[in-house]
């Protein structure tokens, strides 16, 4: 949360100046900058969204809970990104190329662009600090953790501010170059192209995320981690004799389902079986906290499997 409020009113600034140098210099590069920054903050403001909306609990309509609100304000943020940053900054600097005009009074670009890029270097600064501690919480490396997390909104954060710094010093060359008419013509032409790069970079982001958002969507599985750690933890029971089949769903970042077919010990009794039933959900939440919901199915020989009474809900 602190994270995305950070990058909210770092973007929301950043895009109020680099709108005011983009008209005050001509620069299309600028103005790509500019759209990047504006929905930047638009998607903080999505994802905030999620944030809250996530939180209400499950109701007849919806048994399994609003989890995945999250990847779903994630992926509008994603198709924002490209349909408002990218298209635009791939279309401004079409027009630049095709109609070129060198960007005016550069000082006022290279002024913005400088406390942009301050401001986003401590956007993310305070991004990468949040991940680092829920990196140590799981006692993962912060690259492992940015690997194996299912928060989009996370992601999201460090995947823009990163495409911000690069934007900002691509914005920063294409004025530098076309000043110094370092371009086959005209100076316009590297701010053209720096506009279309920017673009470019949007496109990737947007990609990345929206695929990201639509596999938690569409149901992903727990980590292989979590399988493993769950699958053990069954297995340690006594009375277990074998895992026939498990099926784990997020929920949410932090909620996972699990649905599972087990076979027990063939000498167990109707109580025995229910005692046997409770001490491995106890397990399996000891071996993973992030286990929201549990559905056990237990099967016998000669028979087919029959379903454990009731599901257990946690939280």
């Amino acid at each position: 949360m602190l994270a995305v409020v950070g990058a909210l009113f770092a973007n929301a600034l950043i895009a109020i100046l680099k709108l005011v140098a983009a008209f005050i210099t001509g620069s299309s590069g600028m103005m790509a900058e500019a759209l990047h920054s504006i929905a930047d903050a638009a998607n903080q403001v999505f994802l905030l969204l999620g944030l809250r909306f996530f939180r209400r609990p499950a109701s007849e309509k919806h048994p399994f809970g609003y989890g995945k609100e999250r990847f779903f304000w994630s992926f509008i943020a994603a198709i924002f990104i490209f349909g408002v940053g990218a298209t635009y900054a791939i279309y401004e600097g079409a027009v630049k190329l095709s109609h070129p005009h060198p960007p005016e009074k550069l000082q006022w670009a290279y002024g913005v662009l400088a406390i942009s890029f301050l401001l986003e270097a401590g956007s993310i600064s305070l991004a990468v600090y949040q991940e680092m501690k829920e990196a140590r919480r799981h006692e993962l490396t912060f690259f492992s953790y940015i690997r194996e997390s299912k928060d989009p909104t996370a992601k999201t954060v460090l995947l823009e501010d990163s495409a911000a710094l690069l934007g900002i010093l691509i914005a920063a060359a294409g004025l530098y170059l076309g000043e110094h008419h370092i371009a086959p013509g005209a100076g316009a032409y590297w701010d053209g192209v720096a506009s279309i790069t920017i673009g470019l970079i949007l496109t990737v982001v947007a990609f990345i995320l929206a695929r990201a958002s639509r596999a938690l969507l569409l149901g992903e599985a727990a980590s292989p981690k979590s399988l493993a750690a769950i699958t053990e933890a069954i297995q340690s029971h006594p009375n277990v004799v074998k895992v026939i089949e498990l099926l784990t769903m997020h929920l949410a970042p932090e909620q996972i389902l699990i649905n599972a077919e087990i076979s027990l010990r063939d000498d167990l009794v109707t109580g025995e079986i229910e005692e046997t039933i409770g001490e491995i959900e106890d397990l399996i939440r000891r071996a993973e906290p992030r286990v929201e919901m549990i559905f056990l199915e237990i099967a016998r020989k000669g028979s087919s499997a029959q379903p454990k009474l009731a599901a257990q809900h946690v939280g």
